[in-house]
């Protein structure tokens, strides 16, 4: 499951690069914007159906919302304020004009809320994936309890009402609201917006990761080979390049996705080895949360020069994207071992205080003992 988030991110990645049209030859600017452009969103439901999946893998019985939240935002926030400094210190020193109802939004977490793509794009454009994933963090206390209250056989049933909810969500917003053209985007902007960015519609793809989760924990994943479940995202994303309506947004690939987190996560459980469970792989998953937020950041500054519409040939433009590559890996993992990693140490959970011993009055006190080093150890870190 570590490794399969870097695949995530990495798939936003090359969708940034499809979209920064680096190379003077415009007909490869045009084919990589057209065919890879949907990297992002299938990358983005990744990670939201594997967020449902592994927080109700990792659930603990008992463990209070309190806690729970304490955790998700001490592993979130700090990462994301980080970097949202640094985008906006970086803008405002290239000149970058914004106004408080721009940038605000997005510092508190809330910008999805609001239809305006200068507000969901703010400071640091990824950071909007993470708006949504506090309303998940925020449900999820109540969505894994009353999930766990559905009888085992009728899991597959719910599953698939999570995939339905999804397509009533397009088709509601494709017949009911107003279709406003916006340059560059081949849906209705509202439509775009409801589908796209709203938390509450992508609560469906969290919920089928929980669902999931729940199928193979209980023993009824079915004998779906993980690789054949991973070429499954073929189609499924051939399918959303194809489709005109927001419908090809999240739909066609979300089914394969739930086959494929779901099939690769029963073979580990069995103890199959993965090509996503090496050493690098792992690494890779580990920093993956900041070199996802450091991308748009790294990306104006660094050899890609993003934003700019300079143009290269394509042997220079390759090198370029690759430095940007690089760039944000070396950053990502500056940023993991020094605001991350310790944050997550130190503040994911309460300090244990040295509870004092009751000495019976009749005897003699007992000589007094230096707390144990343990007790002052920040805890390890938590999911």
């Amino acid at each position: 499951m570590t490794g399969m988030r870097f695949v995530a991110a990495l798939l936003v990645f090359i969708a940034h690069v499809s979209a920064a049209w680096m190379f003077t030859d415009q007909s490869l600017n045009k084919g990589l914007s057209t065919y890879l452009g949907m990297f992002g969103s299938l990358g983005v439901s990744f990670f939201f159906l594997l967020s449902g999946f592994v927080l109700t893998w990792s659930a603990r019985d008992g463990d209070r919302p309190a806690r729970f939240w304490r955790r998700r935002l001490t592993k979130i926030y700090p990462m994301h304020f980080v970097t949202w400094v640094a985008a906006l210190l970086l803008g405002l020193a290239a000149g970058q004009v914004l106004t408080a109802g721009q940038f605000l939004p997005g510092l508190f977490l809330v910008q999805t809320w609001v239809p305006d793509p200068l507000v969901l794009n703010g400071v640091n454009s990824p950071a909007w994936s993470l708006s949504v994933e506090l309303v998940f963090y925020l449900c999820f206390p109540v969505l894994i309890r009353l999930v766990k209250k559905i009888r085992p056989e009728r899991l597959w049933v719910w599953a698939g009402a999570m995939v339905l909810g999804a397509l009533l969500v397009a088709t509601a917003a494709e017949t009911l609201l107003p279709h406003l053209a916006v340059p560059g985007l081949k849906y209705g902007w509202l439509q775009f917006w409801i589908v796209y960015f709203v938390p509450v519609s992508r609560l469906f793809e969290f919920g089928l990761g929980i669902l999931l989760a729940r199928i193979v924990m209980s023993g009824r994943w079915i004998p779906v080979n993980r690789w054949v479940a991973a070429l499954t995202l073929i189609p499924g994303y051939l399918l959303s390049l194809w489709i005109p309506t927001t419908h090809g947004v999240v739909l066609p690939v979300l089914v394969p996705l739930g086959l494929t987190v779901a099939s690769w996560a029963h073979a580990d459980a069995q103890g199959r080895t993965s090509p996503l469970a090496g050493r690098t792989m792992v690494w890779l998953g580990e920093i993956s949360f900041a070199f996802y937020m450091l991308q748009l950041v790294v990306g104006p500054v660094g050899p890609a020069k993003y934003g700019s519409r300079q143009q290269w040939d394509t042997g220079e433009a390759l090198l370029r994207a690759t430095g940007w590559l690089a760039l944000t890996l070396v950053f990502a993992w500056i940023l993991y071992r020094t605001v991350e990693l310790p944050m997550v140490r130190r503040w994911s959970r309460p300090r244990r205080r040295p509870q004092s011993q009751a000495v019976p009055l009749s005897s003699a006190p007992a000589p007094v003992s230096e707390p144990s080093d343990l007790a002052d150890r920040p805890p390890t870190p938590t999911g």
